[in-house]
């Protein structure tokens, strides 16, 4: 069995995002007949928010208490600890079962199918790789937060911690992998325990918000051999394309749309995930346009610029925020 598993508590926004993410892999997958069969698994503090939109799918739900959320958020407060903490209870009671996890601010953009194909082959994911540790200091000194991969460049060089029944070295070299897909098989998921230790170390030496996914990196390619699964899963993980979402997501997500019969439900889903996609994908790229404008790199600005006109040659987005963001500056020149 793969249980497919979704994390979603504490406000409305995050349930309609994992309820979309849930929808859009039953969007893709609903025809198929590849084994082994699937059970979505939604670990949250409302399961009955999740009812009418996810009905007649194969989901049960994992209800998480204010006590049960704060002692797996320990000994550290650290939130992110709580994904960890549930896939490493989850392995335990279910050590045969193969897990497909993915965040909230996901949705499938394919049929799934050869990827679980090859998770029931053995074969380990997360979403992508990012970069290495090395370079993740220059990649966070853009936003003035280099601190935390030097700490933790510093904990690595004098540390080695027990992964896998070893003691096991980390290096500059290594990378970090954007973790809001996991894809684990059973001859993985006996790391999770490893992998919520790691964390707990790491999170203890440098306090950066990243470790939850620098600790599955870490052990996950240390012990596997890691694959990316972009190609079906998408990751909006930044701030404006979160909100885009959450602009969307209450028109869909309505008492009428939970009342239509399922297929009606997927097929609306299947429909919007392109124009979704597409969307969030450009305001991507003129966030990065701003961005690097405003931080004087004038060549990466117009690389993302090019992106985003390729992506959407009639969008007159982009020219009109450059337009707006060059009188605001200028209007602060002249005063």
């Amino acid at each position: 069995m793969t249980h497919l598993v979704l994390l979603a508590y504490g406000r409305e926004t995050e349930y309609r995002r994992a309820i979309f993410a849930a929808l859009s892999f039953w969007a893709w997958h609903q025809s198929r007949a590849t084994p082994p069969p699937v059970q979505a698994v939604v670990f949250t503090d409302e399961p009955a928010f999740f009812g009418p939109f996810l009905a007649d799918l194969p989901v049960r739900y994992e209800l998480l208490t204010q006590a049960s959320l704060t002692a797996m958020q320990q000994p550290h407060g650290y939130v992110h600890r709580v994904k960890a903490a549930i896939l490493a209870q989850f392995a335990a009671d279910h050590p045969h079962g193969t897990l497909l996890f993915v965040d909230s601010d996901t949705f499938f953009t394919a049929a799934p199918d050869a990827l679980l194909q090859r998770l029931a082959g053995g074969t380990t994911f997360l979403h992508q790789r990012e970069y290495t540790l090395a370079e993740a200091v220059g990649v966070y000194a853009a936003f003035g937060q280099a601190h935390f991969p030097e700490r933790l460049l510093a904990l690595l060089a004098h540390r080695t911690f027990r992964v896998g029944g070893a003691e096991v070295q980390f290096h500059p070299t290594h990378y970090a992998w954007n973790s809001g897909v996991l894809g684990l098989p059973p001859t993985a998921t006996p790391l999770l325990p490893d992998v919520l230790h790691l964390l707990d170390d790491l999170y203890a030496g440098t306090e950066w918000f990243t470790c939850e996914q620098l600790a599955f990196s870490l052990a996950l390619q240390t012990q596997t051999t890691l694959h990316p699964c972009a190609e079906y899963v998408f990751h909006y993980w930044g701030k404006r394309q979160k909100a885009l979402m959450d602009e969307r997501l209450p028109g869909l997500l309505t008492e009428t749309f939970g009342r239509l019969p399922l297929p009606q439900r997927l097929r609306q889903i299947q429909r919007l995930i392109p124009l979704w996609r597409r969307a969030i994908e450009l305001d991507r790229l003129q966030e990065g346009t701003l961005y690097a404008l405003d931080q004087g790199q004038v060549l990466a600005g117009l690389k993302y610029a090019a992106k985003a006109w390729l992506t959407a040659p009639l969008s007159l987005a982009l020219p009109k925020n450059l337009w707006r963001r060059w009188r605001t500056k200028a209007r602060r020149q002249l005063a």
